[in-house]
Parts: structure tokens; C-alpha cells; sequence
């Protein structure tokens, strides 16, 4: 392995706090931006960012959204960002974005203020040491390293081994606990030695062997393709290609196979295209499935069987993945690129390209996507977007919007789609866009509902005031959509008093600095008019009217409320 020496403290004559150390620390490491919410127990941090001009400090307007703006700068950079919070409530905010780059895999950097070391226990305002609200405990369960600084000599080494672990194997995020006077102590200068980590173990060549044989031998092949292929995008296309074999993508993975290649059948599970679900339904002969769980929203509560009539294969990085969902032949625990290089290794330079047909996706009710009809067809609203903006970085948020993007969104870059499904946290894909946004230069478009933008309508204030020129496009019918279509399928009624009104979001947005728009018309939609909307440079709210009856969801979602309400009765 190799070793390199870090310098962790600048050679200054001015003295240097551990809030500051911390900082100067995660600069060396990449650290560029921090987002979050100032406040008494964090104010250290806060005060060295002025003497720490290289992080840019974006201020949020909920300590979640500063997470998952973190997290979509982590997707678009590879490197984390820093998400800063105080103790108690700023704690307790940031628990929803922590889990959710735990179950993703995308690496976070989380510091929080606290009471002094000699105020816990005492009832302090905001304690969050074990003596209180204990927040280490409250977040080890969704990070990769949650340590309390207990002394400012020990910050920088406490810096290196949560940044080690962020950036590891398996990247997450990382939690530090500062105390109030320890930010504020001088802390000595510490050098130190780190040794990268090695790169990842080549598979079982006798394994990749098998795979690549029984798929070459294979009469009705099929990748299942999920998030954890997404660094494997090269790979996976050119093991399809070698070997005319179909694909389909879940719903986290979507891009990660080119929507528009032949070979692509389309997503399944939430969002799903009817070619991709009668392929798997005729029974597919041998299966491959690269870096995913199978779980309920890729699979419609369970109901799609994804396995080989005569073999099923699946590689994933975690042992206790393999086998859970499908009956396998054989699984290969093991990155997913390395797996799949040794599986094209293993073929025959001079294979012949088998006599195959995959037919392209298809849809739902294709002719939406061209039909003026009012109110706005959802497939006609995508089409107009995708029409717009065709080289957009898409964010998406959660819920039966998230399905109409995944169905008629073509996308076919592996880093120009994102949808968070692993806690599936509405907001998340607001969050996301903001922080992409504030770190590349890529046009960015978030398609949200109006509940989504309710949640969080105050980000768009974070927008305004720091320029980032965002096209947030809300999906507005005044309710809950996939929670009325669930209710109303699983329960035939709905509760009361649930959202009824389409609020005015185009005004709100307005009002905050932004620019608001209203879709109502076809003519609304036209591509030069959404298109001319990114010359101020400014955020941009378009708030889409839209028949919200066409819903997607109802053979997905509803189908494991349904299954799972029913084995109780």
C-alpha cells in the first residue's frame, strides 16, 4: 500500500483552534463547500470559516436539506461535502439525509456543536453529549464512524480516520461531535502518515467463467441492472454488447444502461415499462443481476420473479444481499466492475454475436406523450422537458411524479439521473438538485409534487440569495397523489382532511426571488419558451398543472401495501 505524509496544519504564526484545525484538515482533503444552519454550540466553526476561505459555506434553511444538498454534491464531484449543524435539534434534522447517504453509499461529512465538557448532564440547553440527548447514539447506526472529540489535539486525527472510513470500500457518511470549548482550544500542529486503502480484489476467475459461458450458451439472456452497477456503466454495456444480451435497470438505476440503446427493454418495478415486465414475465432463461437488493420497489412488492428458468447469477459487494429475494445458482460477492471485467475476460476474443432481437422500451400510453389534451398529460409534460433540457442533470424526487420521470425520461449517461429510493425521503431530490447544481456548471432540473415542494419551500430562498439557477419543476395537483391512489386502492376511501387545493406555486416561488412559472397549456410546453428560461441564470419554479389521474404507481407501491395488509386479515 502506499503512504503519504500529510502536513495537517498549516505552518501560521496565528494560533489555530480545533474548529479551524478541522477545517484546514478536510480542505486537504477535498473539502470545498459546507452546508447547514449556524448556532451557539457550532459557532467555532462557524467563526474559523472566515479564515478558511477555500470552503464556500451555502446556508440552508433546514439542517435536512443541508444534508441532502451534500449529498447531490457528493453525486456530482465524487467528494463529500460538509454539513454542519448544532447540537439537539440540529442533530435530531440531520438523522433523515445521514440515513439516507448510509443506504446509498454516498459519502457525507457531519460535524455538530455541543455543550461544553463541563455543562453535560447538567441540563444544558441542546446537550447532545451521553449524558443528554446522547447523539452518537442516536447516529451510529447510520454512519460509518461517530466518534466525540474529547480534546483539540485529537481533532485532526479524529478528522482523518471519519474521512477515511467516508471515502472507503463502502463510502457514508461520517458524524463528529465538537464540544463548545474544545472547538474553541488552541490545538498543536500534527503530522501524520496515511496509507491509501488497496484497490478491490479481483473476482474468482472459475466464477466469472461460469457466468460468461452459461449467458453466452443462453437462448433468452437478461442483465437486471441496479444502483450498485453505477460506477460499473462502462462494464455493464460492453458485457451486453459483446453478447447481444438485454438489459433492464431498476428504479435507482436508471441511466446506468443507456435508456435509448437497442439492448435496453426498460426499467422495472416502480416507474416500469411494459416491455421490460413482459421480458422477465416470459421467462428469461438465464439471469444476471449486477448490484442490486430486489427489493419491493424494483420488483412490484415482490410480484415480478427475476430469476432464470435454467440459472441465475448475482454479484454484490455484501455477502448477505446475495440470495435474499431469488433463488441463485451462484453469487459473487465482489465489486461489481471487477466482476463484470472478469466475466468479458473470460469470453472468446472471436465470439460470435448471437442471433438475438431485443425490441425497445415501451410505454404506458404512448400517444401522452404527444397528445395536447387538458388538463396536461404527465408523458406530454416529460416529453416537453426531456425536449428542453436534453443535456440535464435530472433529480428527482419521491413520489408518483418519480414514476412518470422514470417511465418516459430517456437517459443515457450514468451521472445525469438520480432518484434517492433507498429511504425514499420526500425532498431529497430538492436537496440533491441544489447541491449538484451549486457544484458543477450542469444545467439541473429537479421534478418534484407539490407536497415535496411544500416540505421544503424555504430552499428556494437558499436558491435565490447564493444564485443557483436551478429549474425546479412541480408537479401541482394539490394532493398527495400515490398516498390518495394507495388509500384509495388499498381502502376504497380516503381519510379526511388530507391536501385538496393546488396552491399558488408559481407566486410563491416569485416571492422568494425566484422566477415562477405556470404550465397549464400545450402552448405552455413549447421547447424555446422552457428553454429560454435558463438565460437569467436565476432558480426557476415551473409550476405544472397536470391530470393528475394518470398514475403509474398503482401496480407497484400498491401492490405491497396490498399484499402486506392482506396477510394480516
Amino acid at each position: 500500500m502506499k503512504q503519504h505524509e500529510l502536513v495537517t496544519e498549516p505552518q501560521r504564526s496565528e494560533a489555530v483552534n480545533a474548529a479551524r484545525a478541522v477545517l484546514q484538515t478536510l480542505v486537504r482533503r477535498g473539502v470545498t463547500v459546507a452546508y447547514g444552519i449556524p448556532g451557539g454550540l457550532i459557532s467555532p466553526v462557524f467563526d474559523a470559516l472566515a479564515s478558511v476561505p477555500e470552503i464556500r459555506y451555502i446556508a440552508t434553511r433546514h439542517e435536512a436539506m443541508a444534508g441532502f444538498a451534500a449529498m447531490g454534491h457528493a453525486i456530482a464531484t465524487g467528494r463529500p461535502a460538509l454539513v454542519l449543524t448544532t447540537g439537539g435539534p440540529g442533530v435530531t434534522n440531520a438523522i433523515t439525509p445521514v440515513a439516507a447517504a448510509f443506504l446509498e453509499e454516498v459519502p457525507m461529512f457531519v460535524v455538530s456543536g455541543d455543550v461544553p465538557t463541563g455543562a453535560t448532564g447538567r441540563g444544558a440547553l441542546h446537550d447532545t453529549s451521553q449524558a443528554g440527548l446522547d447523539g452518537l447514539a442516536l447516529m451510529r447506526t447510520i454512519t460509518r464512524f461517530c466518534a466525540r472529540i474529547e480534546s483539540a489535539d485529537a481533532a485532526v486525527g479524529a478528522v482523518e480516520e471519519a474521512m477515511r472510513l467516508a471515502m472507503g470500500p463502502r463510502p457514508g457518511p461520517v458524524f463528529l461531535s465538537l464540544p463548545l470549548d474544545v472547538g474553541a482550544a488552541p490545538a498543536t500542529q500534527v503530522r501524520l502518515s496515511i496509507s491509501e486503502p488497496p484497490p478491490p480484489a479481483a473476482p474468482d476467475p472459475a466464477a466469472c467463467r461460469e457466468v460468461s459461458a452459461a449467458l453466452r450458451a443462453a437462448r433468452r439472456p437478461l442483465m437486471v441492472i441496479g444502483n450498485g452497477a453505477r460506477g460499473a456503466a462502462v462494464e455493464v454495456r460492453a458485457l451486453a454488447e459483446r453478447l447481444a444480451c438485454p438489459v433492464v435497470t431498476t428504479p435507482h438505476a436508471k441511466g446506468v444502461f443507456p435508456d435509448s440503446h437497442p439492448l435496453h427493454l426498460g426499467g422495472i418495478g416502480f416507474g416500469g415499462n411494459p416491455s421490460a415486465i413482459d421480458y422477465l414475465q416470459s421467462g428469461p432463461d438465464v439471469v444476471l443481476v449486477v448490484g442490486s437488493r430486489l427489493g419491493d420497489l424494483a420488483t412490484n412488492g415482490w410480484r415480478l420473479a427475476v430469476r432464470g428458468t435454467k440459472a441465475t447469477y448475482q454479484v454484490d459487494r455484501e455477502a448477505w444481499i446475495l440470495g435474499r429475494n431469488t433463488p441463485l445458482t451462484l453469487g459473487i460477492v465482489g465489486d461489481a466492475r471487477a466482476a463484470l471485467r472478469g466475466m468479458i475476460s473470460e469470453l472468446p476474443h472471436d465470439v460470435a454475436r448471437p442471433l438475438r432481437q431485443a425490441t425497445h422500451r415501451t410505454f404506458v400510453s404512448p400517444e401522452s406523450m404527444t397528445s395536447d389534451a387538458l388538463p396536461l398529460m404527465p408523458g406530454r409534460v416529460m416529453a416537453a422537458l426531456q425536449a428542453a433540457f436534453p443535456e440535464a442533470f435530472w433529480a428527482v424526487d419521491v413520489g408518483e411524479h418519480a414514476a412518470y420521470a422514470l417511465h418516459y425520461l430517456t437517459i443515457d449517461q450514468p451521472d445525469h439521473f438520480r432518484v434517492m429510493m433507498g429511504l425514499a425521503s420526500m425532498g431529497s431530490g430538492i436537496g440533491i438538485a441544489v447541491g449538484a447544481r451549486a457544484a458543477t456548471n450542469k444545467t439541473v432540473v429537479c421534478i418534484c409534487g407539490d407536497g415535496c415542494f411544500s416540505m421544503v419551500a424555504g430552499e428556494v430562498l437558499t436558491l435565490a440569495e447564493n444564485g443557483i439557477g436551478v429549474v425546479l419543476v412541480v408537479m401541482n395537483d394539490g394532493c398527495w397523489n400515490m398516498v390518495d391512489k394507495g388509500f384509495e386502492a388499498v381502502y376504497g376511501r380516503l381519510p379526511s382532511n388530507l391536501p385538496s387545493r393546488p396552491a399558488d406555486i408559481a407566486g410563491v416561488a416569485s416571492s422568494f426571488g425566484a422566477i415562477g412559472v405556470r404550465v397549464t397549456t400545450p402552448a405552455d410546453l413549447d421547447v424555446s419558451r422552457l428553454r429560454g428560461l435558463l438565460d437569467s441564470g436565476r432558480p426557476v419554479v415551473v409550476d405544472v398543472r397536470f391530470d393528475s389521474a394518470r398514475a403509474l404507481s398503482t401496480k407497484s407501491r400498491n401492490a405491497f401495501l396490498k399484499d402486506g395488509i392482506g396477510a394480516r386479515r
